[in-house]
């Protein structure tokens, strides 16, 4: 009676359900990424201020920490700066931000546990499916196929965009919607590189930007500031530096590499073999 039974396929469904089991506690015990950024003025006033960012994200909270470098030079340059603004060019931009409507970093904390335990649930219904080789199971394994899929794409994008759904881009200060506060730097330039290490789940991005601070220019030279760069001499022009990225858990990476192997690669590998497996023919 066992002869007939899909040994091969009943170890697949095995390890995939030990996966979603081992991935239960890992969801709700690690931290599901690290983002962090670095930001340096190397030219111009705040010169050798900066500011470090890290956020620290699991099933429950959200740690941000922010460490500013260069007290003294912060000083300085709020000291010496004004609070001059022209109107913004850039209003489209920002109304586009502002409608930016992701999912809140709150709702994927809640929606990956519960996609956890539904997937090794639809696991360990397959296990017992196959092992009784009932018909039109592949339909209940695509299914478990796809909705693995979505906890990823949950953890690597949902997470992360949805600590930026949950930031309030649309009121400034004093709580005005409406107020343009406008731009206080000019001619300002943007150079970056990203970098991708999928071994170690390493996303970076290294930037540059340079420009001309409107609150350190005088009132009688500011038309000919915000007409033409009025050079890296002038006391106004910055350089600044940085490096912004995400680093994912080691969890996050193993799943990736068990949805490749044991949800996708091995499954139509299976099937591949079982459709061009050919009966020994019978000698009459």
């Amino acid at each position: 009676m066992g002869e007939g039974r899909p040994y091969g396929k009943l170890l697949l469904h095995a390890l995939q359900l030990a996966v979603l089991l081992l991935l239960i506690n890992a969801a709700n015990s690690q931290n599901w990424y690290t983002a962090v950024a670095d930001v340096e003025y190397t030219e111009g006033l705040p010169e050798r201020a900066g500011m470090e960012i890290e956020l620290e994200v699991d099933q429950d909270s959200a740690d941000a920490k922010i460490e500013f470098t260069g007290f003294f030079s912060w000083v300085q340059w709020q000291n010496e700066r004004n609070d001059t603004t022209i109107e913004s060019e850039n209003v489209e931009k920002d109304d586009e931000r502002q409608e930016m409507d992701f999912k809140p970093l709150s709702e994927v904390q809640e929606e990956v546990p519960l996609m956890v335990k539904i997937a090794s649930l639809l696991s360990l219904m397959m296990l017992g499916l196959t092992f009784f080789q009932v018909k039109y199971r592949s339909i209940l394994g695509i299914i478990l196929n796809l909705l693995v899929l979505w906890i990823i794409f949950s953890l690597v994008i949902l997470a992360p965009l949805g600590y930026v759904g949950e930031l309030d881009f649309s009121s400034g200060p004093d709580g005005d919607q409406s107020k343009d506060e406008g731009e206080d730097k000019v001619h300002t330039t943007f150079k970056g590189s990203p970098s991708v290490d999928f071994f170690d789940g390493e996303l970076e991005f290294d930037f540059s930007t340079t420009g001309y601070d409107l609150g350190l220019v005088d009132e009688s030279e500011l038309d000919d500031v915000v007409s033409s760069p009025p050079g890296k001499e002038h006391r106004s022009y910055y350089e600044m530096e940085g490096m912004a990225g995400i680093h994912y858990s080691q969890f996050v990476l193993d799943l990736i590499w068990a949805w490749l192997i044991l949800f996708l690669i091995a499954p139509i590998t299976i099937g591949f073999f079982n459709r061009v497996s050919i009966d020994k023919p019978q000698l009459l």
